[in-house]
Formats: C-alpha cells, sequence, structure tokens
C-alpha cells in the first residue's frame, strides 16, 4: 500500500490536490458573492412595496402619475391591494405598506389610473416626499405645510365636520406645462373661514389626480396603523 507521505511528493497528486483546494476556495468566495448579492436584491425589492418589507418609496407621487400608469403596473410593482371595491365608473384599490398607505382610483372603463391619494404614518427611516408645485422645494408628507403657493393657486376649498373634528380640503392648480393635467388636493385638520387662515397648518394627506372632480382621502379610522 502506498504510504500518504509517499503520495504526497507525487507531483502529479499534487497539482491535483492544489486544484480541489484552488476550486474548494472559489466556490466559496462565490456563494459569499451570491449571499451578498441576494441580500443586495432583497433590500432593493422591499423599496417601493414589494412583499417583504412593503416599504414605499420617498418619492412614489413623483415616480407614478395618473393617467400614465395602470393598476396591473401598480399590482405588479406592488403585488395584490389590501383591499378594493367597484363605485359605478372607478375600482379603487388599497395598499398598505410599513411607512404608508395608498389609495389608487382607477378609471373601470379605459383601465387608466386617474388618482393617488397617500396617507404617512412618519415614519422617520422611510419618509414620503408630499407632491408640491414644482416652484416649491421637496418636503415631508405629514411635515409638509399649507403654503402661500398653495393659496394662490388654488381652485377649491371646503371644510367639513366629522365625527372626530372638522377637515378641511384644498384643490391646487398646476402650472407646470409638463404637469399641467395634474391637480393637487391637500388634507388639513380644522375650520377656517377662509383660504389665508390654512396657511402653516401640516397637510396630512395629498391627492394626485388628473381629473378635477375625482379624488379621495382616507378617514380617520382609516388612518390607525397595523
Amino acid at each position: 500500500m502506498i504510504s500518504i507521505e509517499i503520495l504526497l511528493q507525487n507531483t502529479y497528486f499534487q497539482n491535483i490536490l492544489s486544484g480541489i483546494i484552488g476550486g474548494l476556495i472559489v466556490l466559496g468566495f462565490q456563494k459569499f458573492l451570491d449571499k451578498k448579492e441576494k441580500q443586495k436584491e432583497k433590500t432593493e425589492n422591499s423599496i417601493v412595496g414589494k412583499k417583504e418589507l412593503k416599504i414605499l418609496s420617498q418619492d412614489f407621487l413623483y415616480q407614478y402619475e395618473p393617467e400614465k400608469i395602470t393598476a396591473e403596473k401598480l399590482i405588479e410593482d406592488f403585488g395584490h391591494p389590501q383591499r378594493r371595491f367597484k363605485s359605478e365608473e372607478y375600482e379603487h384599490l388599497i395598499f398598505e405598506f410599513q411607512n404608508a398607505k395608498l389609495e389608487v382610483i382607477n378609471n373601470k372603463e379605459y383601465n387608466s389610473v386617474i388618482a393617488l391619494t397617500v396617507f404617512s404614518k412618519l415614519d422617520n427611516k422611510y419618509p414620503i416626499n408630499c407632491r408640491l408645485s414644482f416652484e416649491e422645494d421637496y418636503q415631508i408628507l405629514g411635515k409638509a405645510k399649507i403654503s402661500e403657493i398653495i393659496i394662490n393657486n388654488h381652485f377649491a376649498f371646503d371644510s367639513y365636520n366629522t365625527q372626530l373634528g372638522f377637515e378641511t380640503i384644498i384643490g391646487v392648480r398646476n402650472d407646470y406645462r409638463q404637469t399641467k393635467h395634474l391637480k393637487y388636493f391637500y388634507l388639513i385638520e380644522g375650520n377656517f373661514n377662509n383660504i389665508q387662515e390654512t396657511k402653516n397648518e401640516i397637510i396630512k394627506q395629498v391627492c394626485v389626480t388628473n381629473i378635477s372632480d375625482v379624488y379621495s382621502f382616507f378617514s380617520f379610522y382609516d388612518t390607525f396603523y397595523n
């Protein structure tokens, strides 16, 4: 029987052994890289509403616009909504995220999204940008305030009473040529005699729509965090 010492001194065997060891090192390193890549992919997929962490991206309201997307595209990106219901003309899809709630109003006849409503849960790690006029800097929804620009460009102003107090809706024109077809609606808390009184009030929800009389907001009960 050939001893191990003699076998180890054999050049042919040494070459085979070196190849095996080298192959194992390469395999181990490749598995390490694959693991890191999968972790990176999982993190990236969790942003913009994938199923793992269900996080809505910070710039969602700037990345997705009514009339340019379909309900199928949103379902492809976010997964199926937690709730959906239909009215005579429209279909409503409700998506629940770790950092926000989203309502989508879809035109059933043309299969086109016409309105997007977002309520932010004020997650400090994953905030949501409020959709504002191109003249204004980015601001976080739930911290953004009614500005002079919003007041000057408003076309709708309505305060109404709820079981838990007054809420006010402000509809705003958008004069920027590339997004002129969009209207922005903001929900704030409180009762106001005129639009000027709303300045610096916190925007609680925002609805972006391409039809000025079609918009929606979550009720107080719908905004409870899960």
